[in-house]
């Protein structure tokens, strides 16, 4: 654009996302999170409420250790340990009913979900060291269960907090193990049928045992820690590729939906609008737009646009030699990504600047190597490298769009050329042709005198000439109106009831003139076919026409008229006549072609007749199906739509 940009490198800011949204986090951290996505607990998160679930099997499994121990004869405090076992429900609920309330807010707030886990860790090792306590303190059998409450701590935190609860656990039992050996705790040893356990009497070997304890707690929470990374790392890398192909599947429906839109469209205009706006959805940025290069290579103009203000950028002009960004891309074929430059105003930078816009990437469109303008994505943030790859690929088939419908506008340009210069030719042999039709009545009327038998014979040949060669201009005019698209053929709604009478009434007599059995029926209650002026009937004419000709003496004719279904009608000619050789069946819509049987039954005929019901077919949206077998017969069948503007 005109607008001062000021190159920068193409390496992103940040990844593809939508305009306003904070830098996604990267590194071993981004994995975590997409982990705890893929199911694995989240940092410092909350992940479902499967330690909800997990903590109320606690209060049972209490209870079926107090009664076991007792049947098995070890004595120990019950009471407490009955208490313990009953306050372990009741701070589950409150917790569960916490979380059930406030999910949302734990879930967006990371200090509040910090708080929430730092008191479930609290009481659930208050709670443990109670029953430590409660069953011998630094000998309790029981302080083997901390191993348990690590390894969670690994599963769910970040490894220093994991150690850190490690060394909560350790530091306990070792003071545990001061407070009894100081005499300042009493550790409520078990006993087993009236004899005390004591497992750490000599202070050395509780040491020994308990330094044991400690390293298998911090080996425990290094190997589980470790695995968790690895698991989180290999699953946040799983998260990623489905995010990628996410992403990439949804850019290919986009460029698939480009593709139909670019075969679907004849027309420059409609195809660019289409593109743009299919682009500036699927990619999310704020605008696009397509700039087309002038024939001497000095200017860019606006051609299509999506997401810029209503006439913001209509015919805009961009002079090259203003426009370093630009001419950049044009004379290098370059993708570029541009920011804004805050200090220069000149032509649309403030308006783009009111937009939020400040960053731009323009890609060049490149037909046979040669840059015919460029694709610019415009949004508020810088661009990725995926953004970068799309545009690249969107660019080139923007450039086929544009390429393919520069060929359709240069064939409809010459095929109106084409069917003018026709029409011009018939009309103007029409005129002379009329004036000889004229002389040539006047002359077998006798009102320039009396014929002799080989004169009369010489002006009939003559006559019946002059008759082809009109049904053969007015063949070609009907042909040039139907191919025409630039003109606009009159409206109007045909009756086939009607039409299938009127049909069997003209050609009653010329069918039993050539000895043809002539049957025509049409279906009750025939909806209206939107047409246009003598189309049908002209249609019509063609087929029960050379049916009649090319049908030997004694064959017969049938029409039928009918609707196969709500959408639809049907017209099917079939006869009993000559047929047509398979080999020349497919050359039998080109113009000017008779099959060879048929200019041996006929000299006469202008091999027009298909070529116009199928320009008509063609006109109405429909298909058109013959089939024929030589010397058996021919059946054509015509299925018009009742909605033209509804055919896809």
């Amino acid at each position: 654009m005109n607008d001062r940009l000021q190159t920068q490198s193409a390496t992103p800011a940040r990844l593809h996302g939508k305009p306003g949204d904070t830098v996604p986090p990267t590194g071993r951290f981004a994995s975590q999170q997409a982990a705890g996505q893929a199911g694995l607990p989240q940092l410092w998160g909350r992940q479902g409420s499967w330690h909800i679930r997990l903590r109320w099997a606690v209060a049972p499994l209490m209870l079926l250790a107090v009664v076991t121990g007792r049947l098995l004869g070890f004595e120990f405090p019950v009471l407490p340990i009955l208490l313990i076992a009953l306050a372990s429900p009741v701070y589950n609920a409150l917790l569960a009913l916490a979380l059930s309330r406030y999910r949302s807010r734990l879930e967006s707030d990371p200090a509040l979900s910090r708080f929430f886990t730092t008191a479930e860790v609290i009481a659930d090792y208050a709670a443990m060291f109670l029953l430590i306590h409660f069953t011998g303190g630094a000998s309790s059998p029981l302080a083997v269960f901390l191993i348990f409450h690590v390894i969670l701590a690994a599963i769910q935190f970040h490894p220093g907090t994991a150690y850190l609860l490690a060394g909560v656990a350790a530091g306990g039992l070792w003071l545990f193990l001061a407070g009894q050996q100081l005499g300042w705790l009493y550790g409520h040893p078990i006993h087993f049928r009236g004899a005390p356990l004591h497992y750490l009497d000599q202070p050395v070997h509780a040491a020994l045992a308990l330094s044991a304890f400690t390293v298998t707690l911090f080996v425990t929470v290094g190997l589980v820690s470790r695995i968790m990374n690895r698991l989180r790392d290999r699953v946040g890398d799983l998260a990623d590729a489905s995010s990628d192909l996410s992403w990439a599947n949804e850019r290919l429906h986009s460029l698939y939906r480009m593709l139909s839109e670019i075969g679907a469209q004849r027309r420059m205009q409609p195809v660019l609008d289409a593109v743009t706006a299919e682009l500036s959805t699927v990619s999310e940025v704020q605008a696009v737009a397509v700039k087309l290069l002038s024939e001497d290579s000095r200017t860019l103009r606006y051609v299509a646009a999506d997401g810029f203000p209503a006439g913001l950028v209509d015919q805009q002009i961009i002079h090259l030699d203003r426009s370093p960004v630009n001419r950049r891309v044009i004379e290098e074929g370059l993708l570029v990504e541009s920011r804004l430059d805050v200090g220069d105003q000149v032509q649309l930078q403030v308006e783009l600047r009111k937009l939020g816009i400040r960053h731009a990437v323009l890609a060049p469109l490149k037909v046979e190597d040669r840059v015919i303008g460029t694709l610019g994505f415009y949004d508020r943030r810088s661009f990725g490298p995926r953004d970068l790859d799309f545009l690249q690929l969107a660019a080139e088939l923007v450039a086929i769009a544009i390429d393919h419908a520069r060929a359709h506008e240069a064939v409809e340009a010459l095929m109106h050329e084409r069917t003018e210069f026709m029409l011009e030719v018939a009309h103007n042999l029409r005129s002379p042709l009329g004036a000889s039709l004229s002389i040539a009545d006047l002359l077998t009327g006798g009102y320039l005198g009396e014929l002799a038998p080989p004169q009369q014979e010489q002006l009939d040949r003559l006559e019946e000439r002059l008759r082809s060669l009109d049904r053969t201009i007015g063949e070609l005019l009907a042909i040039a109106r139907t191919r025409d698209r630039t003109r606009e053929i009159e409206d109007c709604v045909v009756d086939l009831q009607a039409l299938s009478g009127q049909t069997e009434q003209m050609f009653r007599n010329e069918a039993a003139a050539r000895g043809v059995t002539l049957r025509v029926s049409a279906a009750d209650r025939l909806p209206q076919v939107p047409s246009g002026v003598g189309l049908l009937e002209q249609l019509m004419e063609n087929l029960v026409s050379n049916a009649i000709k090319y049908t030997p003496e004694g064959g017969s004719v049938e029409v039928r008229v009918d609707q196969p279904d709500e959408g639809h009608v049907r017209i099917e000619v079939e006869d009993t006549g000559i047929g047509i050789p398979s080999s020349e069946q497919a050359k039998l819509f080109r113009e000017f072609f008779r099959a060879s049987n048929a200019r041996r039954m006929t000299p006469l005929g202008t091999g027009l007749g298909l070529v116009l019901v199928r320009q008509t077919v063609d006109r109405h949206q429909g298909t058109l199906d013959l089939a024929s077998e030589e010397g058996r017969g021919t059946r054509v069948t015509v299925t018009l739509p009742l909605d033209p503007s509804a055919v896809g």
